[in-house]
């Protein structure tokens, strides 16, 4: 029975332990405010075709949500997120002719302010 419990604790304790073999993905934010005339909807759907680019893994797009934290800043229009593999994806997908497109066609042009912030998860 003493070998019995013994062997239920260690498979209870190894079923707990999570096991992350996975290269630490590159996340890129960006923080959008838009000019008075812009198009939110042509702007969010600019950014969601660059999900066509290969090296992007997923895009996360959305307007900003009324916090009522103090430290949280509400001035901003748009933000998004494009995950990739590692920083060689994201070095890829700046020079790529569909990122220059957009950002040349649609998201520039209708940008007053823009901040980036790129990291990599640890």
């Amino acid at each position: 029975m003493y070998k019995f419990i013994i062997l239920l604790m260690v498979l209870i304790m190894s079923s707990c332990t999570s096991v992350n073999n996975s290269t630490p993905q590159v996340q890129h934010i960006v923080m959008c405010w838009l000019k008075p005339d812009a198009s939110q909807a042509e702007f969010i759907q600019a950014v969601k075709d660059l999900k066509q680019i290969d090296e992007v893994q997923s895009v996360s797009v959305g307007t900003k949500l009324e916090s009522v934290e103090p430290v949280a800043d509400n001035s901003f229009d748009i933000s998004f997120i494009i995950t990739f593999k590692n920083n060689d994806d994201l070095k890829v997908y700046l020079d790529h002719p569909k990122h220059v497109e957009a950002v040349t066609s649609v998201l520039k042009p209708a940008l007053a302010k823009v901040i980036v912030y790129d990291f990599q998860e640890q």
